[in-house]
């Protein structure tokens, strides 16, 4: 089968856990590039970056940065994770995309989502609005961009009758688009009802709380009459090294800060005690963080009880130093991709 596995990163810059000190912002975003470039050698086929705002994060907007790892990839798929759809304009979103499809010669894809911060929402005017039917009318809106030849605009510039025609046009014929979702129900059958592949992000937990979710998003997809075959991809946090206890030692200070939130975490929010995360990477939990072949192991054994498509690795939250996430990158391009891919046929 074509199973996807790449990673995704939301840009976090915050005090490093070990040391205490915080990364520069321009340093930041040249990491970024530096491991989509790292992943893009180790043979992996996606590169993701999530949208965040304010003083802890680089990506406001994505489709900037993912512009600039563009040039310098050629075979790399390019897409946000996610895009912040309550919080944007679906006009100028599809431009932008559209711009990066023909830039990277058709690699770009769309994850998106309706979370965004009370804080973002504040400063947007948008805190006191019904957010779920706020992103309901942008989703749709920018289907309708995508799937009108030519794309129009209908809005404010739209005067007297006369349409603006959006370009460039994206270069792939049907822009990939998919729906972020943290596991709701509504979220999941809207994906189903609107046959957009579902982009699942977990963070901790046991795993098998994904198995009715997929299955409830499957079920929506048949209800609807849409392909039941609809990719599914799965965004967990994750981090190889030589031995367990390496990748455990080295990554818990780091995963424990930042892994088990969708974003930055705050001084309030909870950390993992080690025995805790020892737990979230073992057989059951849903870090796929270990050797190579527990790894391996994890991979193939999630991949067989959802049958997802897709595999998008956070390896940097938290802060986990630049160095480790391109040893963790090389790792899993170079010996863990081939024996999934073999074990999955």
């Amino acid at each position: 089968m074509n199973f996807e596995i790449g990673i995704f990163s939301l840009g976090e810059v915050v005090p490093d856990p070990v040391t205490g000190t915080r990364p520069d912002s321009r340093q930041r975003l040249r990491d970024i590039i530096e491991q989509a470039e790292a992943a893009e050698r180790a043979g992996l086929t996606v590169i993701g970056v999530g949208e965040n705002h304010g003083t802890d994060v680089v990506a406001a907007f994505p489709v900037v940065l993912l512009s600039a790892i563009a040039g310098r990839t050629h075979l790399l798929r390019l897409t946000t994770a996610v895009s912040v759809l309550t919080a944007g304009d679906p006009v100028r979103l599809y431009e932008q995309i559209a711009m990066l499809d023909n830039i990277s010669g058709g690699r770009a894809e769309l994850i998106v989502g309706r979370g965004a911060s009370q804080r973002v929402l504040r400063a947007l005017g948008l805190e006191q609005q019904d957010h779920d039917a706020l992103f309901e009318e942008k989703l749709r809106r920018l289907l309708t961009l995508r799937e009108t030849s030519p794309p129009t605009f209908a809005g404010p510039l739209a005067r007297d009758g006369v349409e603006l025609e959006l370009e460039p046009r994206p270069l792939q014929p049907c822009l990939p688009i998919w729906l972020g979702s943290s596991g709701t129900p509504a979220s999941v059958a809207r994906a189903g009802a609107l046959g957009l592949p579902l982009a699942l992000l977990r963070t901790h937990g046991p795993f098998t709380g994904a198995v009715p979710v997929v299955s409830a998003y499957r079920r929506a997809l048949e209800a609807s009459g849409r392909d039941v075959g609809t990719p599914v991809g799965l965004n967990v946090p994750g981090f190889v090294a030589r031995t367990p206890a390496q990748a455990r030692e080295l990554s818990h200070p780091y995963f424990a800060a930042g892994a088990r939130s969708h974003g930055p975490v705050g001084p309030a929010d909870p950390r993992w005690s080690r025995e805790e995360y020892d737990r979230e990477c073992g057989p059951d939990g849903t870090l796929v963080v270990g050797d190579v072949d527990e790894v391996v192991a994890k991979i193939v054994a999630q991949q067989r009880a959802l049958g997802h498509q897709r595999l998008l690795l956070r390896m940097d939250a938290g802060g986990v130093p630049h160095h480790l996430v391109l040893e963790s990158i090389t790792l899993l391009g170079a010996e863990v991709v081939p024996r999934v891919r073999a074990a999955l046929g």
